[in-house]
């Protein structure tokens, strides 16, 4: 059924430079459900990663020097509450507000591939500085719009269980693992994969687009 969000109720590398970027959501990871440190309340937490084509680095993989987009990520929570994060950002993205409809269930995997201008702040925490994604907006008139160079990635739990992406980097999937969900599978253990969630295949296709001017 997909990542539904609804209305019901770091490494050695230099941070990106402050300021507006074309991007493209390369991944929707679906973090689990965790308790927030502030709040005594369990929230569903999800992972949208970005690449910003102009913005290049250099990898070594597979013995082989490659050349390949920066990527920034942003995280929420799984909702689109009135109160929440994600719904004003992909209000701002879509350049249009959700209709009632949308709000009963929006499967949030029709991100993945679909451009967008981010605009990227340096916040200050101590003697570190992070470059968070503060808004989304959508494609000027006339941009074009680009492929993802990297695999395009979509996780859920409910759908995909245990088995986690290998392409995840390890401080998404230790989030992974230290959700509920997964400390409910270990408890439970049973040598099976939980029948809750069964064997839902690989995840949705990259979508393709028209010429609306509704992204998603």
């Amino acid at each position: 059924m997909g990542l539904i969000a609804s209305d019901k109720g770091s490494g050695d590398f230099e941070i990106v430079d402050a300021g507006v970027y074309q991007a493209i959501c390369q991944s929707v990871i679906d973090l689990g459900t965790h308790k927030s440190k502030n709040y005594d309340k369990w929230n569903q937490l999800v992972l949208l990663t970005f690449e910003l084509p102009t913005e290049r680095i250099q990898i070594e993989k597979d013995g082989k020097t490659k050349d390949l987009p920066r990527v920034v990520s942003r995280r929420f929570t799984l909702s689109l509450a009135e109160t929440s994060h994600l719904r004003p950002f992909l209000e701002s993205w879509r350049g249009v507000a959700f209709s009632p409809k949308d709000l009963e269930g929006f499967d949030i995997s029709k991100l993945l591939g679909v451009n967008c201008q981010i605009n990227i702040v340096h916040n200050v925490v101590g003697p570190k500085t992070y470059a968070n994604i503060a808004t989304a907006m959508p494609l000027m008139k006339n941009m074009p719009r680009l492929q993802p160079e990297n695999p395009v990635l979509y996780y859920s739990i409910e759908e995909h269980g245990t088995n986690i992406p290998s392409e995840l980097h390890d401080w998404q999937r230790n989030i992974i693992l230290e959700s509920r969900e997964f400390s409910d599978t270990i408890a439970n253990e049973t040598g099976q994969q939980n029948e809750e969630w069964g064997d839902h295949g690989d995840g949705p296709p990259v979508p393709t687009y028209d010429d609306s001017d509704v992204p998603f």
